[in-house]
């Protein structure tokens, strides 16, 4: 019993790491917030050697925690209202050593020195990234990280379109009502017309 208590504790820093772009060593991270709001600001931590220590989301207005370590060089890169990011390019050796985000309006910011063995990751058509996860080695850097993909909220134009069809329906159904009102008029003074001779003919 003891023995698969200590295989299922071993079991799951490994399971949480096999997404993990990277060296898969030291301790890991995975940055909550995603329930906040869409990704609104990424905050990159170098090193002295300009590979990335720490790093930071913003999401909606609420910051989440540093993960790695901090430094007082650091960058942000902001994203637009509507602006997700729907692929990461990275480059990683010791450390990881350069991240490069690119978003669904066509805008790329790189984090770190170009550098390193490559890797590229997305989530596939119609999907954007929600949040990270990673392993680093305090003080040191940040080794290896993860990404999570979702599929993205519907636009403003596409919540749009459904009501298009909507709009044309009522004012085909105002002109039946108003045709269908002109025929039972005129079926009215026909009734009326039929009616007059039975009213003529009754003896009382």
């Amino acid at each position: 019993m003891l023995l698969l208590l200590t295989l299922a504790l071993l079991a799951g820093p490994t399971c949480r790491a096999q997404n993990i772009l990277g060296r898969k060593v030291g301790t890991y991270f995975y940055i909550r917030g995603e329930d906040q709001g869409e990704i609104k600001v990424i905050r990159v931590y170098l090193t002295i050697a300009k590979c990335i220590m720490g790093i930071q989301l913003q999401f909606g207005s609420h910051w989440s925690d540093v993960y790695g370590s901090n430094s007082l060089d650091y960058k942000d890169f902001q994203l637009k209202d509507g602006e997700h990011v729907i692929k990461v390019h990275g480059k990683e050796a010791n450390c990881l050593c350069s991240l490069t985000f690119t978003t669904n309006q066509g805008t790329e910011f790189t984090f770190g020195f170009n550098r390193g063995k490559p890797f590229d990751n997305s989530g596939g058509p119609d999907k954007h990234l929600v949040t990270v996860n990673g392993m680093y080695t305090p003080h040191i850097c940040i080794q290896g990280m993860g990404f999570k993909w979702t599929h993205g909220p519907q636009d403003v134009g596409s919540t749009q379109l459904p009501g298009n069809p909507k709009t044309s329906l009522n004012t085909s159904k105002k002109k039946k009502a108003d045709k269908d009102k002109d025929k039972d008029d005129d079926d009215d003074n026909d009734d009326d017309d039929n009616d007059a001779p039975v009213h003529l003919q009754n003896p009382f």
